[in-house]
């Protein structure tokens, strides 16, 4: 991960809120690491953007919003190396 400090909006006006533009994505490497992730988060209190959900390639992803408004969207794998298929907690 790159991070740079910066001191004044990315995004200009509303135009993230309008477009639900992401600030950043990660990309978790096994198919139980999402699910945990997003227990850890959960239980944590984190208000999430968009709760955890397959999207219709496969994937399993979540987004938050960090307290600059900043939206991070985490993605795993729903294929294991078995061959069967992640869950949603």
């Amino acid at each position: 991960m790159n991070l740079r400090l910066v001191c004044e909006p990315v995004f200009a006006g509303d135009i993230r809120e309008r477009e639900d533009l992401l600030s950043a994505t990660i990309t978790l490497g096994e198919a139980e690491d999402i699910g945990q992730l997003y227990l850890t988060y959960k239980a944590a209190g984190v208000k999430f953007h968009q709760e955890l959900r397959q999207e219709a390639w496969g994937s399993m992803t979540f987004t938050v919003s960090d307290p600059d408004g900043n939206r991070i969207l985490f993605a795993g794998s729903m294929v294991r190396e078995t061959g069967s298929t992640g869950s949603i907690p």
